[in-house]
């Protein structure tokens, strides 16, 4: 087995991994990007999604898009008709994203990832054909990611492609039944992709795959009808489909993202948007940590910045399954909703806390940093700025020169009054000016 060294070290081949891969480049890191394109389903993404791409400069994956296609079907009992979305072939999409990154820089190596451990004050990471030492390792591997720190309903998705017998055009179709839900895409070249979300328990997935899907169809006549004349191509194959929020162990220079990090339910369809954003984090945690040697702010920021995508996707994820389920007041529904809600791990005695301010980690440019932000039941993490005001800053100059005067404060930020005047009023709504509410000393987050 072949050793090398690197900087930093990539594991997989996704969006998350290549936008880091890219993101990283550009500030002049050596970078290794372990990864194959072995993806063979299909995905729908937002015009959003598409602009990430572009930002990111995965042009060669972007490329490998068709139009987008029209969004049919229904929830709870609304109508879904009008709003449109890409269909995504992942096999093509992927090998875009590996040309991408090697474009920008990257070493990319297609190799299977065994394992990796600490070794000689550096990461050892091992594959099937090679040893790699480096300074930081970032999992990219997607839902393969063990110990989550929570889960939301366990669920199991079994696809199926097609090959149906006229090209049709582009479109997807969601469509639900009582023992779950299916999604299909039909690219508009004549294949078509099944994707039906069940229950891990769910009895008819004892009975193989194949007969499973029948029971799916039978109870999904809309999507059944779309099928009608397609032809199956090989066998059908299962998917985890738990969505779960994966913090990693508190090992400097390690860090997961996209779906290793925070993976979505599938309902959502924002899976690779949030992969995505999470590049952001990713780049900054290992370029701090490259740059400064620091970690312990950067792996408070990427794990607090998790937990709180976790509660907002998890709340949503929640209200959907709760409305279908007051449409189809079934096992499976009503146990995902109550699943949803049972995993979000809020802290309801935040709702009660006094705003104050902490010293926190925030992301302030390519780098993650230590600063005083203003903490409040709303935002939980802190909010540093509001504009390109300081909030921390603002509050300890409006208590040393007693005013509020828009004029005043703009000339001391270099800002304009209207800017001076929104950052007061943020203050204000939260009881840190005037008499609404005493300010809590400021104290260092734990």
């Amino acid at each position: 087995m072949g050793g090398r060294g690197t900087e930093i070290t990539i594991l997989g081949g996704g969006p998350a991994a290549v936008a880091t891969a890219c993101g990283l480049r550009r500030l002049g890191h050596e970078v290794l990007l372990i990864g194959v394109a072995g993806n063979t389903a299909f995905e729908g993404v937002s015009a959003r999604t598409v602009a990430l791409l572009h930002q990111w400069g995965l042009g060669a994956a972007a490329d490998s898009l068709g139009d987008p296609g029209e969004r049919l079907g229904s929830w709870a009992g609304r109508d879904l008709a009008g709003n449109r979305e890409y269909v995504v072939d992942r096999a093509r999409f992927d090998r875009g994203l590996l040309a991408d990154a090697a474009s920008h820089g990257a070493t990319v190596v297609g190799d299977r990832v065994i394992g990796f451990e600490r070794g000689g004050g550096r990461w050892r990471v091992r594959t099937r054909h090679a040893r790699i030492d480096c300074q930081v390792v970032i999992d990219a591997r997607g839902r393969r990611a063990r110990r989550a720190l929570r889960k939301g309903p366990d669920l199991v998705a079994v696809c199926q492609r097609f090959r149906a017998r006229q090209s049709a055009k582009a479109l997807t179709r969601i469509e639900t039944f009582p023992a779950g839900w299916c999604w299909l895409a039909a690219n508009g070249r004549g294949t078509i992709w099944l994707q039906a979300v069940c229950s891990r328990s769910e009895p008819s997935l004892r009975l193989g795959l194949e007969r499973h899907l029948d029971h799916v169809l039978a109870a999904a006549p809309q999507t059944a009808a779309a099928l009608a004349g397609a032809t199956p191509e090989g066998a059908p194959l299962a998917r985890a489909a738990t969505a779960s929020v994966s913090v990693q162990q508190d090992l400097p220079g390690v860090c997961r993202t996209g779906d290793a990090l925070v993976a979505l339910d599938p309902l959502s369809g924002q899976g690779m948007y949030e992969a995505l954003r999470s590049a952001t984090v990713t780049v900054a945690a290992a370029h701090s940590y490259c740059s400064a040697g620091e970690w312990e702010s950067a792996a408070r920021f990427v794990r607090e910045r998790a937990c709180e995508l976790w509660r907002r996707r998890s709340e949503s994820a929640a209200l959907f399954y709760a409305m279908q389920a007051r449409q189809t007041p079934s096992a499976f529904w009503v146990r995902a909703a109550a699943a949803y809600v049972a995993c979000q791990g809020i802290d309801r005695s935040a709702a009660t806390a006094v705003a104050r301010i902490e010293r926190r980690p925030v992301l302030d440019g390519e780098r993650i940093e230590l600063r005083p932000v203003v903490v409040t039941a709303q935002s939980p993490r802190g909010v540093w700025r509001v504009g390109e005001v300081d909030l921390a800053e603002l509050l300890e100059f409006l208590r040393a020169v007693r005013t509020t005067d828009a004029e005043c404060v703009a000339r001391r930020f270099a800002c304009s009054p209207t800017a001076a005047a929104h950052a007061m009023q943020w203050l204000r709504a939260h009881g840190l000016l005037g008499p609404a509410r005493r300010t809590v000393p400021e104290t260092t987050a734990p």
